[in-house]
């Protein structure tokens, strides 16, 4: 890839996302995101990262990483390699999709990568950081820099 490329490499921007979760988690994005609170299912489309701490279902669609519980995993699709973490996580790199459902408070998804598109139902927030936009029954934004968004819906 040179000056003046036209098709960026999909790889560079796995490891910029992956870069910018390293340092969000190592400065606490989330204490300095902006605070929103919607009604709904949560749409979230966009390139960068994002955590998930909910009950419920959530599908997260795209090129890059994803940690989630293994138990937790409901269905994937698409081609790329899981890698057990050792702790009951499971680090999913590749593209495609990966649905989660569970039904205990706090279950927690990151994830990092380029064309991400989020949807999430039942109860809890989305921390979005990079840039992109999300959706609910009552709310619109973007997520750039970067966002927390609580969301409610039935599960």
């Amino acid at each position: 890839m040179g000056i003046g490329n036209d098709r960026a490499d999909p790889r560079l921007a796995i490891l910029a996302a992956v870069a910018l979760l390293l340092a969000a988690m190592a400065t606490g994005f989330e204490a300095r995101a902006e605070e929103v609170v919607g009604r709904g299912e949560l749409h979230a489309a966009g390139n960068g990262f994002a955590v998930l701490v909910f009950r419920g279902q959530a599908t997260v669609r795209g090129r890059g990483l994803l940690v989630a519980q293994r138990d937790d995993l409901l269905e994937t699709r698409g081609e790329g390699r899981a890698t057990p973490l050792g702790d009951g996580r499971v680090l999913l790199e590749g593209f495609g999709r990966v649905t989660v459902r569970s039904f205990r408070d706090r279950t927690r998804i990151e994830a990092a990568g380029a064309r991400l598109r989020i949807w999430a139902r039942g109860i809890g927030v989305a921390h979005l950081a990079g840039a992109g936009i999300y959706t609910t029954d009552d709310l619109e934004g973007s997520w750039g820099p970067d966002v927390r968004v609580e969301f409610e819906s039935e599960e």
